[in-house]
């Protein structure tokens, strides 16, 4: 961001508390085939010349449902107002209101405190873990880390220190961030939030920003509506939290596309939940099988048939069944048009 203004009314657009009379249009919730948004704020003065230290850690991991959002925190320590730090501790450690107001102490117009962020919608964690060869969210964190040190490199600043959240087995993860980043003295720990300052304020971004993208969720599927107009509310997003058991329970509505794109679809209570051997519920969804999932040794008649009975299922999802079967339900909703012909 070019300035504490610009940086602030992004903000504000990313967590949904600012509307459409905006100038700066919104980032889109969700891209089922790209990445979310990364935003680095504007470099405070202080952190252009002499040692930075940077801290990094995220919220939302274990969600079922909604992103997970990595934060980020700089300043230098020879210029930071000191007062400003004596309060950051573990996000997890603090009230919601001690959050929010320490999350104000980064982003206010500030001279001394910068700090990035990195959203990884849950339809591109259900991506890159449902591919054939499976990128795992350890990865996916790792290299989510790395983007965000990059994009403080790329816009000048040098950085000194960074303390970090340990994703796995702390020393492996720090010997690879220090093959990338040679020249950076890092110290990578479990609850490191706890410990170190920059880390402190780094999970508080992440947090807070995430808590709030949630309360003010936007469905991007028209047929949903968002939780401050009465929907059924999803709670913390977590498997163990009952509320959002309800409403796991209550949204498998769709037999075909199962949840809206809030859902991670990799996470085990998802697919418990569209498996209809396991789902107790009388919601059922319908299986598709791909062609590149078939066993290549399966005889050519069983995989043709499998195949004829798929095209059949879909033709008839389509409304294009040659037995007239109706319309699904769901093109109805959202308007959906046949076409005959593209161009």
């Amino acid at each position: 961001m070019c300035d504490r203004e610009q940086t602030q009314e992004v903000m504000k657009v990313l967590m949904g508390l600012s509307g459409a009379e905006n100038s700066i249009p919104r980032p889109p919730l969700s891209n089922v085939h790209g990445t979310g948004p990364l935003l680095l704020s504007d470099i405070p003065e202080s952190c252009r010349s002499g040692r930075v230290h940077v801290g990094i850690d995220e919220a939302g991991r274990g969600s079922v449902l909604g992103p997970m959002l990595y934060g980020m925190a700089f300043w230098n320590p020879d210029d930071v107002d000191a007062s400003k730090l004596k309060d950051f501790n573990d996000s997890k450690q603090l009230t919601h209101e001690t959050r929010c107001r320490l999350l104000d102490k980064v982003i206010l117009p500030t001279k001394d405190i910068g700090f990035g962020l990195r959203v990884l919608h849950a339809s591109e964690i259900s991506r890159h873990m449902l591919r054939p060869a499976p990128y795992n969210l350890n990865q996916m964190s790792h290299d989510t880390a790395m983007d965000l040190l990059q994009s403080l490199l790329d816009a000048g600043v040098s950085i000194d220190a960074a303390f970090i959240d340990t994703v796995g087995i702390a020393d492996h993860y720090q010997r690879k961030l220090e093959q990338r980043f040679p020249t950076i003295r890092f110290t990578v720990e479990s609850k490191a939030d706890f410990n170190y300052a920059p880390c402190a304020a780094a999970s508080i971004v992440a947090k807070v920003v995430r808590d709030r993208m949630m309360e003010h969720w936007q469905y991007s599927e028209s047929n949903y509506k968002t939780p401050h107009e009465k929907e059924i509310p999803f709670g913390s997003g977590y498997p163990s939290d009952p509320i959002t058991k309800t409403w796991m329970d209550t949204n498998l509505s769709c037999p075909i596309f199962g949840y809206p794109d809030l859902v991670r679809f990799s996470w085990n209570p998802t697919k418990k939940a569209l498996d209809p051997s396991k789902n107790t519920s009388n919601n059922t969804v319908v299986q598709v099988t791909f062609a590149a999932d078939l066993d290549e040794d399966e005889e050519d008649g069983e995989y043709s048939l499998t195949m004829k009975r798929q095209r059949e299922q879909m033709a008839s999802f389509l409304g294009v069944s040659e037995k007239g079967a109706k319309r699904y339900p769901y093109f109805e909703r959202n308007k959906i048009q046949r076409v005959t012909k593209l161009g």
